[in-house]
């Protein structure tokens, strides 16, 4: 149990702007062979796959990065947070977690789009809604609902995190992971939404102090929102 406990470092290795950087690296990386660009014909199985191949590249590729940062700092994945929590109802209050942020933040971006209009879809939600067969919702539920959130959580809470908590306390800490969370997304009309799922997956990791509660909430989250999308789609 204390090994838990201590699973957040207290005083990391790394700096937040090194955390940056690495994520300018991978964008930087990803630039020049197209991966940032926005998908095309996502209604057509062809771009429905470019989609899928280059949302798992892109997670594959930021897990080969951070693994060579670690092995350079010779750091593990535990200094990340991926550790078994203190207690086995942190998982179900990962899920849970997950539940009420899918229901806050739909309520939120319903009160958003009344005051500011419907924001540009998703691309996320332009796949979904492009599905012709179950395979290809199955994978693209395999990617929201865990490869993207182990990604985003590894970066966001295991890697950012911990050294805001160093230098500004866990209070302060969050909140400004809140906002990195939401401003890296670069979704202008969604950043209230993000910030505040961003605040909630940072709160929940210094909680329990374990990634995987968190990894729960965000896969939770996602995979809703995408069954959400399929029902609207099948309706």
């Amino acid at each position: 149990m204390k090994k838990n406990l201590e699973s957040i470092p207290p005083n990391p290795v790394w700096n937040v702007w090194q955390g940056l950087l690495l994520i300018l690296l991978v964008t930087l990386a990803e630039l020049p062979i197209g991966w940032l660009n926005s998908q095309q014909d996502l209604s057509l199985q062809s771009g429905l796959l470019r989609f899928l191949a280059v949302g798992f590249g892109d997670c594959l590729l930021y897990f080969l990065v951070v693994f060579l940062f670690l092995r350079w700092l010779k750091c593990g994945w535990r200094d990340l947070g991926f550790v078994r929590a203190g207690k086995p109802s942190a998982y179900w209050g990962g899920v849970l977690t997950g539940v009420i942020l899918f229901v806050a933040v739909g309520l939120l971006g319903n009160v958003l789009t009344k005051l500011v209009g419907t924001p540009v879809p998703q691309t996320f939600a332009e796949a979904v809604k492009g599905v012709a067969y179950g395979w290809e919702y199955l994978l693209l539920l395999l990617l929201g609902g865990v490869v993207a959130p182990l990604k985003e959580e590894m970066i966001f809470r295991g890697l950012i995190y911990p050294p805001l908590r160093s230098a500004l306390g866990a209070g302060k800490g969050i909140l400004v992971n809140g906002i990195f969370f939401a401003a890296l997304h670069v979704d202008i009309i969604r950043f209230l939404p993000l910030f505040l799922g961003g605040v909630v997956l940072t709160w929940l990791y210094e909680r329990t102090k374990s990634i995987w509660p968190s990894v729960l909430a965000h896969g939770t989250w996602n995979i809703l929102m995408a069954v959400a999308l399929w029902i609207q789609k099948v309706g």
